[in-house]
């Protein structure tokens, strides 16, 4: 009988040690999603954040990354072409494939 009310008493702690602990996991991982969802130390929502990025992946005339490499993708083909130049006159011969730009412009997706 002794042994019974020891054993129980000891499931009994186990069972809320693992809820307490699950309960505490819940509310850390709650609290993680609630800090990236909700307001930065600036003030900003995560749509805003997400508006900037997306500002950066579509061309607008200078100052967005896809401007950017597009701006250092022409001057990669123009210094190819500089460089065949260059050995047609100096050693006579060019490449086979001269480098050309395939690529077609990105447009923005209507939301």
């Amino acid at each position: 009988m002794p042994q019974e009310i020891l054993l129980s008493t000891a499931a009994v702690i186990t069972a809320t040690g693992i809820i307490i602990g699950a309960l505490i996991a819940i509310y850390r991982l709650a609290h993680r999603i609630g800090e990236s969802i909700g307001v930065d130390k600036n003030g900003r929502t995560i749509a805003e954040r997400l508006d900037r990025v997306e500002h950066q992946l579509w061309e607008n005339g200078g100052s967005s990354l896809a401007d950017r490499v597009n701006t250092i993708e022409a001057h990669a083909i123009k210094t190819s072409a500089e460089i065949d130049l260059i050995k047609k006159f100096v050693v006579g011969s060019t490449t086979e494939n001269p480098v050309v730009s395939i690529k077609k412009p990105r447009a923005k997706k209507a939301s």
